[in-house]
């Protein structure tokens, strides 16, 4: 008697993508769920179909981010299990109102907020000022082939270092499109940069911006939520440049001050 021919499912596929990505044998993988390595088999194979609580283990024993626990849950035919709402939603108010007093209180040095695809959708008035007029808001896109790459004095010591942040976000979304695009984009981008040796003296690669006629160096910082349970809140990342040195400091403030005096005019010309 023949066999019946199983087709894959789309849960199936993607599991055998996220387990492949993680460089994973079925038998490691069933090892860390606790299941028996058949039943991995089967469910990449469509013979099985799992369960909710299943695709949570298969999730946690993976430590895959929210965006793709949901896209495991669809696959298996199952409701998303965490929520994925936008920044401006109203679930969102309390968690948006601490970003902006974040970004309020950073003043006067610059923050903006990043979301899962580096696009910047927040940013205080200081960061503001550094973002170009043609609109570019991809943080990628600006460092490797926009406006900041002339700005960034030491662009070739930030290229790599900036590319391995990339990749691993893309490992952990191995179906994302548009994370390899952008991948893709900075390493040809950064083909000529010179990688930063084993040994180099910097405890941390931050960018030096020449400002006008000013070379600005900054400690850059990256903040998140902890232990968020929303798609959105989890991918957010707060990035928040400090002065390097008493030079950049004083720029920061001067810059500042003069925003705020041009402010007061603008204002004192209305009221007139």
């Amino acid at each position: 008697m023949s066999q019946p021919i199983h087709t894959i499912t789309p849960f199936g596929a993607a599991l055998r993508l996220q387990r492949t990505a993680h460089g994973l044998s079925q038998l490691d993988l069933s090892s860390a769920v606790g299941t028996p390595s058949r039943h991995v088999s089967f469910l990449e194979t469509g013979r099985s179909r799992p369960s909710r609580e299943m695709v949570e283990r298969i999730s946690e024993a993976l430590q895959l981010p929210l965006r793709e626990r949901n896209r495991l849950h669809v696959a298996a035919g199952l409701a998303p299990a965490y929520p994925n709402d936008v920044l401006d939603s109203a679930e969102l108010a309390v968690f948006r109102s601490v970003i902006d007093r974040l970004l309020t209180s950073h003043a006067p040095y610059p923050a903006y907020v990043v979301d899962g695809h580096w696009n910047i959708v927040r940013a205080n008035a200081a960061a503001s000022a550094l973002l170009p007029t043609d609109g570019e808001r991809n943080l990628v896109k600006l460092t490797y082939s926009g406006a900041w790459r002339t700005l960034i004095l030491n662009w070739d010591d930030i290229a790599w270092p900036g590319i391995s942040r990339l990749q691993a976000d893309a490992a952990r979304f191995p179906s994302d499109e548009v994370l390899t695009s952008l991948v893709g984009l900075a390493v040809a981008q950064a083909a000529g940069a010179v990688k930063v040796a084993a040994g180099s003296s910097d405890r941390v690669v931050c960018p030096v911006f020449k400002l006008g006629d000013e070379i600005v160096r900054t400690v850059s910082v990256v903040a998140q939520f902890g232990s968020p349970r929303d798609v959105t809140l989890e991918e957010l990342r707060i990035e928040l440049f400090y002065p390097a040195d008493a030079s950049a400091e004083a720029y920061f403030h001067r810059v500042a001050s003069q925003s705020a005096v041009k402010e007061l005019t603008v204002c004192s010309r209305r009221a007139t």
